[in-house]
């Protein structure tokens, strides 16, 4: 059985020019002049700032405007009590902690993770965007909020 073609098929030996398809051309052009997609990773100064700024609207009363545990409620109810302070996330207790850890206490609050009682959820109020941002807010506080930051190499007090 012979395979007819409805084109003419070039005779072997001659050399021919293929020209290329201008729609194609045109397409490739413009995905050339296109900028890159953007990673889906969330630049970590932008998700930092998100959540300082959920912090102060939703954590600061307990937890302070600076994540050190001195928020006003903390005068006003924690010390009359003599109940459980909140943490102090300038300390660093959750930089190494999974962001999926404070994810489930933001969630779903302290109590139901062994932590103070009046820690309350925040799992029907805030999307899950923003409680990522601030988990991530919280693991990274020390490094702007600590009050006596560590030495860097090289710089550390000798004694003599």
């Amino acid at each position: 059985m012979e395979c007819r073609r409805s084109w003419p098929l070039p005779s072997p030996g001659k050399s021919e020019r293929v020209m290329p398809n201008p729609r194609i051309l045109i397409l490739a052009l413009l995905l050339s002049a296109t900028p890159p997609i953007a990673s889906a990773q969330p630049d970590a100064e932008a998700q930092f700032k998100r959540g300082e700024k959920l912090f102060a609207a939703y954590c600061a009363r307990c937890h302070g405007k600076n994540a050190d545990a001195e928020g006003r409620m903390v005068k006003r109810l924690y010390r009359k009590l003599k109940t459980q302070l909140p943490n102090n996330f300038t300390l660093g207790i959750y930089a190494n902690r999974p962001a999926e850890y404070l994810h489930k206490i933001i969630t779903n609050g302290g109590e139901n993770h062994s932590m103070s009682k009046y820690m309350p959820p925040f799992g029907e109020e805030l999307s899950t965007e923003n409680i990522d941002d601030l988990a991530h807010f919280i693991k990274k506080a020390p490094e702007k909020y600590a009050r006596h930051a560590a030495p860097q190499p090289g710089q550390e007090k000798s004694i003599t």
